[in-house]
């Protein structure tokens, strides 16, 4: 939990919760702070401890149960929504081996990540924790705090987001993207109704996102393409998309579970995942052996991407020739920056596209400056992105308040809205020890 984390909590005053909670709700209205390494909350003048915040009950895997019977993991925005108004907009709770503090009012959430400086505490993924501590692999920055965090972290902005790398990798994503919107092109054309050129189709795009998703970050990350958006992919393809939608879909699960338990016990569900995170590896490894072959072919070619310096190696390539990183960092980092930039890509983008058809007029907009924008650019994505301000608008919008991260991506905070809620939750979350 929080209290485990070292971060501190103190008041903001009453007048910040204003969403309905009684008096005594909201004089637990905290914010993050750090005071002596402990969590504490002010209310009129006296230090409260950890132990004070509401939970909705001590036993962990009581709790389990009654998630699963009630199936709250579907709807939990819900369960959260229920809870805040009954609790106040701060609460904790042990579901399984999870433990965390929730907390509503988005001013206390900007306050606790001020006061972690620069070293984050970001959640354990226990799962994924536990396949590298079986298999003997190096972690990533999705595994790390403190000190190593921070040391990944600068050598992998360099390449994925400050703006020099963004314009590197840019036209990889603008191919994959061309190739998206003529595949949906075709399937409008091929089943959609109504006359020639104004014909419509509903259909469910999450799938099509996801894989939309998963094509761009292999083509940025290993700057190679993994054929998804083909009438007949490879089996390596079908395979290495079975393993990451399997890494995904059986992660959720075993967030609030004990993996190294099912692993010695060889349950099925972690063997699934262990497995899934395999292969994931595996096509890391032949694609890092690809690029080792390339950068011994090419010794003088420099770092430059281009026409000049050649075509862009994607991120893996630029990592291996920079050197920075041992490659069994670089592994870990290029298999974990794909492996979680599948859903928070592909979530969010689902989103927008749900608040553009809920506001058509907006959605008019929109695509009238990108069309004008595109046809000013000359074919540059770097320009056109500059010229359509309402698209990075409708993104940012996005991000801001929908729920942008799905349940097997968990970070350390995570916005939870449902259909019918106009509230912002936030969960500040961590493995027990």
């Amino acid at each position: 939990s929080v209290g485990h984390r070292g971060a501190g909590l103190k008041a903001l005053g009453s007048g910040t919760a204003n969403v309905g909670l009684g008096a005594a709700q909201r004089g637990f209205c905290v914010a993050a702070a750090v005071e002596d390494g402990k969590v504490r909350s002010v209310r009129n003048g006296r230090v409260r401890s950890f132990q004070e915040i509401p939970h909705t009950g001590r036993s962990g895997w009581v709790n389990l149960l009654r998630f699963w019977r009630e199936d709250r993991f579907r709807q939990l925005h819900k369960h959260m929504e229920r809870t805040f108004s009954a609790l106040g907009p701060i609460y904790r709770e042990t579901v399984g081996t999870m433990s965390s503090v929730n907390i509503l009012l988005p001013a206390d959430v900007g306050q606790l990540f001020q006061s972690e400086g620069l070293h984050p505490r970001r959640m354990l993924l226990q799962p994924w924790a536990t396949h590298r501590e079986i298999r003997q692999h190096s972690k990533g920055v999705f595994l790390k705090n403190g000190e190593e965090w921070r040391a990944d972290r600068l050598q992998l902005n360099k390449e994925v987001m400050m703006s020099a790398a963004v314009q590197r990798f840019l036209p990889l994503l603008d191919n994959v993207a061309q190739d998206f919107c003529r595949m949906l092109q075709a399937r409008l054309e091929r089943d959609g109704r109504g006359e020639e050129g104004r014909r419509s189709l509903t259909f469910d795009p999450s799938p099509d996102l996801f894989r939309f998703a998963l094509e761009a970050s292999c083509h940025i990350i290993y700057g190679e393409r993994i054929g998804l958006f083909s009438s007949s992919p490879s089996l390596e393809s079908q395979k290495f998309i079975w393993a990451v939608e399997r890494m995904l879909t059986t992660t959720p699960p075993l967030l609030y579970l004990p993996p190294l338990l099912l692993h010695y016990i060889s349950a099925p569900l972690w063997t699934q995942h262990a497995t899934a995170w395999d292969h994931i590896f595996s096509h890391a490894e032949a694609r890092i052996q690809r690029g080792y072959q390339r950068l011994s072919s090419c010794p003088g070619r420099g770092s430059a991407a281009g026409p000049a310096g050649g075509p862009y190696p994607g991120v893996l390539g630029q990592l291996m020739e920079k050197g920075k990183l041992s490659l069994e960092l670089i592994k870990a980092n290029v298999t974990e920056l794909m492996a979680g930039g599948v859903d928070t890509t592909a979530v969010p983008l689902q989103f927008a596209l749900f608040e553009l058809g809920r506001n058509p007029e907006v959605q008019e907009q929109v695509r009238q400056q990108v069309q004008t924008s595109w046809a000013q650019a000359g074919g540059d994505p770097q320009k056109a992105l500059q010229g359509a301000p309402l698209l990075k608008g409708t993104i940012k919008e996005v991000l801001r308040y929908r729920n942008t991260v799905p349940p097997s991506a968990l970070g350390r905070l995570s916005g939870s809205v449902g259909p019918s809620s106009k509230v912002l939750a936030a969960s500040v979350c961590s493995r027990k020890t």
